[in-house]
């Protein structure tokens, strides 16, 4: 009967013979902790061979990654508790560039150049402010009493996945749900770190208002994808992914880096069925991203240190996808914006697209003068001048359009914020330019003091 017993344990996957365990893992030998149980094991194993394929080359497979992010079985006894809060002077400067941010859009507000569904933006990064505040006048009520549950360790080719199995058993506990559920979220959302990292960041300190929330999504996504699968643990994975989605659920009422978690849980139950999109999107352009750009500032204010109402939630989806675009021109100042444009567009071959759009300033052009225009869509007179007229102190070139060496005519004007009723700036009629003559294939957008120029990728 032992046998028997055995083999039916087998066949119903809730145990997992040895020799065929794809996941590997040690124990601890300093904070050792329990092993884990046959159903652990046969659970943990069937997610660490599960592929959730992104496109035709891109895929996340946790045994893959094992060939250079080992995992480690370890207890916590209290020794990694999670600070909300970052060290004293790095909150003083979040507390510095938030008050910029709430000043900048307060402009905008009394100029009624605010976009309407930012209305909201004002209060809530007034509230994120006062949260900061709080956490600078009160630093040890800025430490959540909850120890970590896994970190992820990156060292690049010596990368590690450690799991606080005594930290995941009381949890767990607490919560009334088999420790095997929480388990296999832990290790998924670690995991998701390492895949990160080797498939696309390359740096080891990216934004953790974006990374800890897209790692909770991919494992939330992978837990669903495996519950709709013909697995032996589909019904063990839909089980799970119940009481982990309330978990990371139940981060959105905390304060501090926690509450961003919980977009994790926004993330799926809005965006569950482009995963494949998102999590490919992230990996490969994170390397990319600006943590420091304006996009990026305003997505993390946004969800924390407090979690945001549904039209915070939508606003941040907004600028975390801004993100996920490519950006290849980014600059705060007009003429450099407008001049790096030109040299993108000539490295990529595309400048000579503006050639049927050139023509002579006017009949009287004593400056050899051009303009680029068409009727009833943009209108950028006198911005360039050919070969014939020696090269001004204040312009850029040569460009080569239509075969023909024109030079970039810098006016002060490319700088100019001030937007007037009736009145186009010069930078406008530029965005303009861009739109039409390339078919909207770029996206330039004006955020605060910065010009970004984008595009993305299909």
């Amino acid at each position: 009967m032992g046998v028997l017993s055995e083999i039916t344990a087998e066949y119903f996957g809730d145990k997992v013979r040895e020799e065929d365990m794809v996941l590997k893992y040690s124990r601890d030998e300093k904070f050792t902790p329990r092993d884990l149980t046959s159903k652990e094991k046969a659970f943990l194993n069937a997610l660490a061979g599960y592929t959730m394929y992104f496109d035709k080359s891109l895929f996340f497979q946790i045994a893959d990654l094992q060939r250079h992010t080992k995992l480690v079985l370890s207890r916590n006894d209290g020794r990694f508790m999670r600070s909300e809060f970052p060290e004293r002077a790095e909150l003083e400067k979040e507390i510095a560039e938030l008050e910029k941010m709430i000043q900048a859009l307060s402009d905008k507000l009394k100029k009624e150049e605010l976009p309407e569904e930012d209305y909201g933006m004002l209060e809530i990064w007034k509230n994120q402010r006062e949260k900061l505040q709080e956490a600078l006048d009160n630093p040890v009520e800025s430490v959540n009493p909850a120890p970590s549950l896994g970190l992820y360790y990156n060292k690049g080719r010596d990368s590690k996945v450690v799991l606080f199995v005594d930290a995941i058993d009381e949890y767990a506990k607490n919560n009334s749900f088999d420790p095997m559920f929480l388990m296999g979220q832990v290790l998924l959302h670690e995991y998701f770190h390492s895949f990160h990292f080797h498939v696309g960041t390359g740096i080891h300190n990216p934004m953790k208002c974006i990374e800890e929330p897209m790692a909770e999504y991919g494992s939330l996504v992978a837990l669903d994808s495996v519950a709709a699968s013909n697995l032996s643990i589909a019904k063990d994975a839909g089980i799970a992914l119940k009481h982990v989605l309330a978990f990371v659920e139940s981060k959105q009422q905390c304060t501090g880096l926690t509450a961003a978690y919980g977009f994790g849980a926004y993330l799926y139950k809005k965006h569950k069925n482009d995963y494949s999109n998102l999590i490919a999107k992230y990996a490969n352009l994170s390397c990319l991203m600006d943590n420091r750009c304006n996009d990026a500032l305003e997505y993390k204010y946004i969800i924390y240190p407090t979690y945001p109402s549904s039209q915070g939630e939508n606003a941040a989806y907004r600028r975390l996808e801004e993100l996920l675009k490519n950006v290849v021109v980014r600059g705060t100042n007009g003429l450099y914006f407008v001049r790096k444009v030109f040299e993108f567009l000539t490295n990529n071959d595309l400048l000579d697209c503006l050639a049927p759009f050139i023509s002579l300033h006017a009949t009287n052009n004593t400056q050899n003068l051009f303009s680029l225009s068409q009727n009833g869509h943009f209108c950028l007179r006198g911005v360039l001048f050919d070969d014939s007229t020696p090269p001004a102190a204040i312009s850029q070139g040569p460009f080569t359009i239509g075969g023909k060496t024109y030079y970039l005519r810098m006016s002060p004007k490319w700088t100019d914020r001030n937007k007037k009723p009736g009145r186009s700036r010069l930078i406008d009629e530029f965005i303009k330019m861009i739109n039409y003559v390339y078919h909207g294939r770029f996206n330039i957008r004006e955020t605060g003091n910065e010009y970004i120029m984008s595009y993305e990728i299909n």
